[in-house]
């Protein structure tokens, strides 16, 4: 069995092609370009769609999207990161297309898929996994499922409040955990924190890459640098309180940190522990597992991954109403 995985991000799209033994058959990307339209986009999807159904016959799609998702819809309700589109339809138009069965979902659930599929096999059934970027979102696996909530909304870990009236969020709302532990938030702190930040970047960043960034704050604490260690162990206290909410409400089994801050995790780690050690329901946090993805791409195999399972799903279920009417 194959299946196509999709993620569509503000600056790229990434499709594969990948089997139900988790292997990876195919992966190309092309540029999203939202300024361009919902149109235009959907052209060039399907085009990339189109090819790759003739020549791998997979047997489902899976989309996954930044934003306010309906996943029973199959609809795009809302996403800041592309060009601010509002109700687009993904699924309908790829499954007239393609007449493939497809499910979409936010790009942070099809992430906890992943993670729940090749990061843990299936080990724990309840999961909450963390994307660490630019912004953070939350996917939600409880009792082997993926949890929407009422609109399909959960799992917006990265808009809890951690503080009244605190720093400014991307969301318009201050005191998010994001304004703490995005990257936009991270650099934010480095450069307030970090006397002469010019030498700091000089010293510290990339070769034709000078600019201050989460690599180049990672590279300084390193080494060692005292100011670049204090902006990480201030962010790991923050996702610490973030993470502890979450762990009181859902009691999961394991937390799963992805995305591309994720790979500092050796400068933080400590203060989010040291939170959950500071905390008085102790149940709960001497129990849970926490680990740090090795795969950088969690949302687009998370996503081929899910459409393979609502096949495999919805064929069981078949085969159990045949054989319930053969049984009278």
């Amino acid at each position: 069995m194959k299946g196509i995985g999709i993620d569509i991000g503000g600056t790229n799209t990434k499709i594969i092609v990948m089997d139900s033994k988790n292997k990876l058959l195919h992966e190309e990307r092309f540029h999203t370009m939202a300024e361009c339209g919902q149109a235009d986009f959907m052209k060039r999807l399907g085009a990339a769609v189109k090819k790759l159904k003739n020549k791998w016959k997979p047997v489902s799609i899976g989309i996954g999207a930044a934003g306010d998702i309906d996943p029973e819809k199959g609809v795009m309700r809302f996403s800041p990161n592309l060009d601010r589109w509002r109700n687009v339809g993904l699924v309908a138009p790829l499954k007239k297309l393609s007449g493939l069965p497809c499910v979409l979902e936010n790009d942070a659930n099809m992430a906890a898929w992943g993670a729940y599929e090749m990061e843990l096999k299936r080990k724990y059934r309840n999961v909450v996994t963390v994307t660490l970027g630019t912004g953070i979102g939350g996917g939600i696996i409880l009792d082997g499922k993926l949890y929407h909530g009422a609109s399909g909304s959960a799992g917006e870990l990265g808009h809890d409040k951690l503080e009244r009236g605190g720093e400014q969020c991307h969301c318009g709302a201050k005191g998010c955990m994001e304004a703490y532990c995005g990257s936009y938030a991270i650099i934010r702190a480095a450069r307030r924190g970090i006397k002469d930040p010019e030498a700091f970047i000089h010293k510290y960043s990339a070769p034709g890459r000078e600019r201050l960034n989460t690599i180049c704050l990672t590279k300084a604490a390193d080494q060692g640098h005292g100011g670049a260690l204090k902006v990480w162990r201030d962010m790991g206290e923050s996702l610490g309180r973030g993470l502890a909410d979450m762990i009181l409400i859902f009691n999961p089994d394991c937390v799963v940190l992805t995305g591309g801050v994720s790979k500092a995790s050796r400068h933080f780690l400590g203060s989010v522990k040291k939170v959950f050690a500071s905390q008085q329901i102790k149940t709960p946090f001497v129990s849970v597992k926490l680990v740090v993805a090795g795969n950088a791409d969690l949302g687009v195999y998370g996503a081929a991954l899910l459409g393979m399972e609502k096949v495999n799903t919805n064929s069981r279920q078949g085969f159990r109403r045949i054989r319930a009417k053969g049984s009278k």
